[in-house]
């Protein structure tokens, strides 16, 4: 088990990550951890200052209970969508981490109502399915609106609010920020192929025959890696 100061410089990494890897636009979005029930650590609303994730640090991570008080932190607020995370930490109680992405190529799944192709192994990640909730404003506000959200997610791991943006869960802040990279490059080859006309997809039987949890972790661990290693070479200090 990580140290709390430890959890917090490894999530302002995953939130530079998000950043630097183009998964979402104009530095919005975030990535939270659940570190008891009832308390997630999580960026406070750094819009409010002129600033955004890509410059996020150990210092700008707050504490906050399910109903979005800040219990510690320098910041008066959190990001508004604690309303989704509270209610989906509340049902899924064995997940530990979500987050929440602008991504390009995935919005565009919700917004043409296509489905994700099966086509490229980064695909494969997401044959249980995607949810897509359609409700207004485009932003997540309310209890109810969490409400709803966690409802329709169930049992799967990947929410597109339809033209706002990405919700996944995991079970470790390494776990959702590969997976939602993986999303995004699968979502854009989805993009490329039904732009060309023509694609060939796996058979769902032979993916899930093929798959393993061992592939899945060594994939993920060298993922990890890897955007780590990019970001440092920038310069990044936490």
């Amino acid at each position: 088990m990580e140290n709390y100061e430890g959890l917090k410089q490894k999530l302002a990494m995953a939130n530079r990550i998000l950043v630097n890897e183009n998964l979402t636009e104009l530095g919005r979005g975030h990535v939270v951890y659940k570190i008891s029930d009832n308390r997630i650590l999580i960026p406070g609303h750094l819009h409010d200052y002129q600033r955004s994730i890509a410059d996020c640090t150990a210092s700008d991570i707050v504490t906050i209970d399910y109903d979005g008080k800040v219990i510690e932190g320098r910041y008066p607020e959190s990001m508004h969508e604690f309303y989704f995370y509270s209610a989906m930490f509340r049902r899924r109680p064995e997940l530990k981490a979500a987050l929440h992405m602008h991504a390009f190529y995935s919005n565009l799944i919700g917004m043409s109502g296509e489905d994700m192709l099966f086509s490229s192994r980064d695909s494969f990640l997401f044959t249980e399915g995607i949810a897509v909730y359609s409700g207004l404003p485009l932003f997540v506000n309310t209890e109810k609106m969490g409400e709803e959200m966690a409802d329709l997610l169930g049992s799967k791991d990947v929410l597109l609010h339809r033209g706002h943006g990405v919700f996944m869960v995991g079970r470790s802040i390494e776990e959702v920020v590969t997976r939602a990279a993986a999303l995004e490059r699968a979502a854009r080859k989805s993009y490329y192929l039904r732009a060309i006309g023509k694609f060939l997809e796996f058979p769902l039987e032979d993916i899930e025959r093929s798959e393993s949890a061992e592939i899945r972790e060594e994939l993920q661990e060298s993922d990890w890696g890897y955007f780590l290693t990019r970001v440092e070479k920038r310069g990044t200090v936490l």
